[in-house]
């Protein structure tokens, strides 16, 4: 099952599917709204519907925790590009299973249940959190970017 056949049982969107699929981590989706030159070719992509985002509802709570009332009109939009996925129990087992093995190497329970839901849904996720990546790693998908210095 793919990221897209999991998000239509889920309210995802219609029309044609996108080539590329992926799941943006909290991090890219944070970097993604402060407008990350790295970033802006996959808002883009997420605008042009050259590729399908996905969001993990796991990193949608940590996003709407942090939200100031003067920015839900903008989260709001920014959301709306995205495909939503549910947290359900065969993620969170896998979740805990990772916790078990790779907690002590410093993966955390949110990282852990959000790129849990990207595994059960067949798609890569994107990140720049090096220490995840280095966690999970022959375990899941990984699409690593860097942030551009400013000037």
């Amino acid at each position: 099952m793919s990221g897209w056949s999991a998000a239509e049982g889920a309210g995802g969107v219609n029309g044609p599917m996108p080539e590329r699929e992926l799941l943006f981590d909290s991090t890219a989706l944070v970097d993604l709204y402060r407008g990350q030159a790295t970033l802006r070719p996959y808002l883009d992509a997420l605008i042009a519907r050259d590729l399908a985002g996905y969001v993990s509802v796991i990193s949608e709570a940590e996003l709407w925790r942090g939200l100031r009332v003067d920015e839900v009109k903008r989260h709001e939009a920014l959301l709306a590009l995205f495909i939503g996925l549910p947290l359900d129990s065969v993620s969170a087992r896998q979740a805990g299973a990772w916790m078990q093995r790779y907690e002590a190497r410093g993966l955390g329970w949110m990282d852990a249940l959000i790129v849990a839901t990207a595994r059960r849904a067949n798609l890569t996720t994107l990140t720049r959190d090096l220490r995840l990546v280095r966690c999970l790693e022959g375990e899941v998908s990984f699409q690593t970017y860097a942030l551009i210095p400013a000037d």
